[in-house]
């Protein structure tokens, strides 16, 4: 699947970063199986839920955007524009591996938290006087294609 969060918040992480400070992001994935029937009346079930984590900063030292993901490096990028692109999309990503003839069944729902300011431990506690820096998109949800 993808997913590209275009928000116009987003900005605020370039801001961020000019000052030397880190960005987050969270992708929150589900994949949910339609229950058919009466059994529908108790809702979907949800078969698998994958949250993907990336932060950006902006090395001075080498000129670059750098990327991560959990215990990976995504990239390094010269171009802010090109490191926001990368940062705040989702490609290619796997969620599950379904029979193409059941794909009807299934629906994902997705939603994005950015953090433009990530602080790091024990700075975080400042957060709790502050007002929220966080913004969480709405659930959307979308069909599989077959």
């Amino acid at each position: 699947m993808s997913l590209d969060y275009r928000d116009p918040r987003r900005r605020e992480v370039l801001k961020g970063l000019a000052e030397g400070l880190t960005a987050e992001i969270q992708f929150q994935l589900r994949l949910y199986r339609r229950q058919p029937g009466l059994l529908g009346f108790f809702g979907d079930r949800m078969v698998v839920e994958r949250r993907i984590i990336r932060t950006a900063r902006y090395d001075s030292f080498e000129g670059r955007y750098r990327i991560g993901g959990q215990r990976v490096q995504i990239g390094y990028y010269d171009s802010a524009e090109e490191a926001l692109q990368a940062f705040c999309s989702l490609s290619g990503f796997i969620l599950a591996d379904l029979a193409a003839l059941e794909s009807g069944r299934y629906y994902v729902a997705a939603r994005v938290r950015l953090t433009p300011v990530k602080m790091v431990a024990p700075l975080n506690i400042i957060t709790l006087f502050l007002p929220s820096q966080t913004f969480s998109s709405p659930w959307l949800e979308g069909g599989l294609a077959p």
